[in-house]
């Protein structure tokens, strides 16, 4: 499983800015993101390769932060190959609630992170089909 960092932010312009300020200037490396927004606010979802710390630096800074447990699951990066992994969600019945990628630097792989339902029946399925997941990235 993906620990996926949740920070609360109002729902206004340049509200997003601030915590990835923060945790630039703290030296934390932000390497997937997305951001979602209701009415009343906004949910800054991160993934970093030092979540300890930025949790920390965040709750310091005044920020609401929780975590999340996701699955990180490999997918070839090329025309189709999302929709590959997806077939298997779809066949398996896995429910997605939301997903945002990470591509990778270098390679012909991304890796796409998934919060679902039930996490340890999905990651049990994936299996099944032989879905390439990942612990860290």
């Amino acid at each position: 499983m993906i620990k996926q960092i949740s920070v609360l932010i109002e729902n206004e312009s340049g509200q997003a800015y601030k915590p990835i300020k923060v945790l630039g200037e703290a030296g934390v490396d932000v390497c997937a993101v997305s951001v979602g927004d209701t009415i009343d606010f906004g949910i800054l979802r991160m993934i970093t390769h030092d979540n300890e710390n930025a949790v920390n630096v965040l709750k310091k800074a005044g920020f609401t932060v929780n975590f999340t447990d996701l699955i990180g699951a490999i997918v070839e990066d090329h025309p189709g190959g999302l929709a590959n992994l997806l077939a298997v969600f779809e066949k398996e019945n896995i429910n997605i609630e939301y997903f945002y990628s990470f591509i990778q630097k270098k390679g012909d792989e991304a890796v796409m992170f998934f919060k679902v339902e039930d996490i340890d029946t999905a990651i049990e399925k994936l299996k099944k089909h032989n879905v390439r997941l990942v612990e860290a990235l």
